[in-house]
């Protein structure tokens, strides 16, 4: 529910479309995506924007007016992505929303405005497979809510029925999705099952690749040597963590979306930072963010003034998956001799000043 939260207000709040953009794509790239909708005002405005929920981000492609019970979009599609269709009745302070598929093929939407979440569309397999896999937690939920089963017997109904779903389905978009939202609590053999399930287009893409870095990286442990970092800063340079071994590293994994993160930022890395300026100490934050734009603007907002990278790669990122992250923000603390000396996860204050003072005790006894 907070991905779908914050999404929508991305979508509202985003208005960066280039309608000379789209004039500009090839023909063959175009699809149409059209509503036929009951009960359907006119001039309400629709938003379609490509969302990534696991990245928490949602990117605004266009938007139009309604007419006569009917929208029309034609957009680029070049890959195979979920897209959210959002109409917004402002007068009545109302929205309706739909998440669909969207790859090669033109898409037809047929419902009633009240109940557009739940609409028709015609043309898109991927949304089929995705409103399949939902309707079981659906079902799993609805049987919570009337007290027919208890929290712990709806996790491992859901859980059970959910993955088989996945691994009965496995080589699409929506299924490997899913999969990577649910890694972490699948052990390495079923991960490597449903990588093997996984066409060669599929197991060499983006989130392919992902997966397999999910169960064939390495992961950096307490006490063991640092994984090297290397990656840009915003004025586009490349800064490795190796250049700063020697020094006392606090390596901070985060991103615009963890309001967590913002407040490690403001309040307790500039006071590290003004604490131990004369130690050999350095601050690395390191993004998770997909959008350059999102990182600047939220580096600015937090006055971010010490080393500040990324790849822009989301929470799929390989090196990511290298430090074992699996919640926002996350610390490791790494001494002068490149070995992890303890991992933090979630913002605790001071919890990282007393690791400190205590290092710098020891090393200028």
């Amino acid at each position: 529910m907070k991905k779908i939260i914050t999404i929508l207000c991305l979508l509202l709040i985003s208005c960066n479309f280039n309608k000379e953009k789209v004039l500009k794509v090839e023909k063959n790239n175009l699809i149409k995506v059209s509503g036929t909708i009951e009960n359907l005002k006119d001039s309400l405005r629709v938003v379609i924007a490509k969302i990534d929920a696991q990245n928490f981000y949602g990117k605004k492609i266009d938007s139009t007016l309604t007419l006569k019970g009917s929208f029309e979009f034609k957009i680029n599609v070049n890959e195979a992505s979920e897209y959210l269709i959002m109409i917004i009745d402002i007068k009545n302070n109302t929205a309706k929303r739909t998440n669909l598929w969207l790859n090669n093929n033109d898409i037809l939407i047929q419902g009633t405005f009240d109940n557009f979440e739940n609409a028709k569309i015609n043309g898109s397999k991927l949304t089929e497979l995705s409103k399949k896999y939902n309707g079981i937690i659906k079902k799993y939920n609805n049987q919570m809510k009337n007290g027919e089963i208890d929290l712990k017997t709806y996790r491992k109904r859901t859980n059970e029925e959910s993955l088989n779903f996945l691994f009965k389905n496995p080589n699409n978009l929506v299924s490997l999705t899913e999969i990577l939202n649910n890694s972490r609590s699948l052990n390495k053999d079923s991960l490597k099952l449903f990588y093997s399930k996984l066409d060669s287009k599929l197991q060499n893409s983006k989130k392919g690749i992902a997966l397999k870095n999910s169960f064939e990286i390495e992961k950096v442990k307490v006490g063991k040597p640092f994984f090297d970092i290397v990656a840009k800063n915003l004025e586009g340079n490349i800064v490795k963590i190796s250049d700063f071994k020697g020094k006392v590293i606090v390596l901070d994994f985060w991103a615009y979306w963890c309001h967590y993160c913002h407040e490690q930022n403001q309040e307790e890395f500039p006071k590290l930072k003004e604490k131990y300026k004369n130690e050999d100490f350095v601050i690395i934050s390191y993004s998770v963010d997909l959008d350059k734009k999102d990182w600047e603007r939220s580096s600015k907002e937090d006055n971010v003034d010490w080393i500040n990278i990324s790849n822009l790669q989301g929470v799929n990122d390989k090196y990511v998956s290298h430090y074992g992250v699996e919640a926002y923000p996350t610390s490791f603390l790494i001494g002068k001799d490149g070995l992890i000396v303890k991992k933090f996860e979630g913002y605790v204050y001071d919890a990282l000043e007393n690791e400190l003072d205590k290092i710098f005790e020891i090393n200028n006894k």
